[in-house]
């Protein structure tokens, strides 16, 4: 089983702009590891195990969840580079 977390952008609903701290809490309890709270621009960064995702879209308050883009480099050895 494999240890890799998903890298996530919430977008906060803007009737929950005052509530942020509530939307935070409620984010941690669906498993997300909450890394910082940008609450003058409505966005909640963190990481979340991916079989956690579809409990996010539950979460009261958020607008949108963007994933971060993953990138892998081919190894030095590789044709590729």
């Amino acid at each position: 089983m494999s240890d890799t977390k998903l890298e996530v952008t919430i977008v906060v609903d803007e009737n929950y702009l005052g509530r942020m701290a509530e939307v935070v809490q409620n984010l941690r309890s669906a498993g997300m590891n909450v890394k910082q709270s940008m609450e003058h621009l409505g966005l909640i960064v963190g990481l979340i195990d991916p079989k956690n995702m579809p409990a996010l879209s539950q979460v009261e308050g958020i607008s949108h969840i963007e994933q971060a883009q993953q990138f892998q480099l081919a190894p030095p050895e590789s044709e590729l580079q």
